[in-house]
């Protein structure tokens, strides 16, 4: 198997680096003998002090240069051709340059196959251990939520609200986040995405936070509504019908059900309270080990149909988000949780009841 996963590579050997956003490349094969891990020079001592791979080979930077046919002469080394060899696709490691070039490279000489997520899916339910690592990174989670809504008042820009969100989780030990948090006021909380530029917060105001927390690069997630000012009857009603919601969806995080009925439960109750424009095509995903560019760690994703069954040691992020681009408002809550042997355990927790700062 061509491994060009950061995430698998950490999970399977602790090597941990940036370096995959150009080629870099493990070799795992179906019997005993070691793993080989292509990569570039600067990446070397890192590959050595982190891992437990000992076999690093480098391939150098030139006009010319072709790591794929570096990589090849590894597989040649190991008896590899005309042989069936499966690699990653579904990662940000592997550039469809870098495919291309595999793929040129290694022509008919022997056979690539999708891996079908085969590390990803082993990663989905996790061990004691990194149950432990991802409950500490829920207790950072909390008390930077915390100092958010603290800071949150109105002449502030909504960019301080995000650095006080990294300040209080850098300097709780965590890491720095795979991806921007999501810190958006006013008209743009309806959105889905982060944005550029900063917005100087007003005294009647929204502003919707999602953001992850990583620790050892397990990651948990939130999402809240801050709310400045006087608060609409509407939002209210909006509010009380995600939170219910999410109530309902979290009762659902048991052994046995399927993602996709706990998104026929998202889906039914914004339905039958009038959102059915405004709701998404998806509520949730794994969560679990991430790098740059995303905290989500999918498949699997909590989207209708999904038959991807609940099982203890999994960890989900679910969350309700609405944005509803005719009257502006928005709202989304949301929540990591650890799906066990019964009720599910919450990793990151949520206030009792919206925050409005008057």
């Amino acid at each position: 198997m061509l491994v060009f996963s950061q995430e698998s590579l950490f999970w399977l050997t602790g090597y941990d680096s940036g370096g995959f956003v150009y080629f870099q490349c493990a070799l795992v094969t179906a019997d005993d003998r070691p793993m080989v891990l292509l990569t570039r020079r600067p990446d070397l001592l890192q590959a050595r002090m982190t891992s437990t791979i000992e076999d690093i080979r480098i391939w150098w930077d030139a006009d010319d240069a072709n790591p794929a046919a570096d990589l090849k002469e590894i597989l040649a080394e190991h008896g590899l051709q005309g042989k069936r060899i499966a690699i990653e696709l579904n990662t940000h490691g592997l550039t469809g340059w870098n495919l291309w070039r595999c793929q040129q490279t290694f022509g008919q000489w022997c056979q690539l196959e999708n891996d079908d997520h085969l590390i990803r899916k082993l990663r989905v339910r996790k061990s004691p251990a990194e149950i432990e690592i991802m409950r500490e990174a829920g207790r950072i989670c909390d008390r930077s939520l915390e100092r958010v809504i603290a800071a949150a008042r109105p002449g502030i820009l909504d960019s301080d609200l995000k650095a006080e969100y990294l300040a209080s989780i850098l300097g709780d030990g965590a890491d720095m986040p795979p991806n921007a948090p999501l810190f958006n006021s006013g008209e743009r909380a309806v959105f889905g995405r982060g944005v550029a530029t900063a917005r100087r917060l007003l005294e009647n105001d929204q502003i919707l936070v999602e953001y992850p927390v990583p620790y050892k690069h397990y990651n948990v997630k939130t999402e809240w509504l801050i709310v400045l000012g006087k608060l609409k009857d509407e939002q209210r009603r909006m509010y009380d019908v995600a939170r219910e919601t999410l109530a309902r969806m979290t009762d659902l995080a048991r052994p046995g059900t399927t993602l996709g009925e706990i998104f026929d439960c998202y889906a039914n109750h914004l339905d039958a309270a009038g959102f059915a424009a405004s709701r998404y095509g998806a509520t949730g995903y794994s969560v679990g080990i991430s790098y740059a560019p995303t905290s989500m760690d999918v498949p699997p994703m909590i989207y209708s149909g999904n038959a991807t069954v609940c099982e203890p040691g999994m960890t989900l992020f679910y969350h309700v988000m609405n944005g509803v681009q005719d009257n502006g408002l928005a709202m989304g809550v949301g929540h990591t949780l650890l799906v066990t042997e019964g009720k599910p355990e919450i990793l990151t927790y949520l206030p009792d009841d919206l925050t409005v700062i008057t």
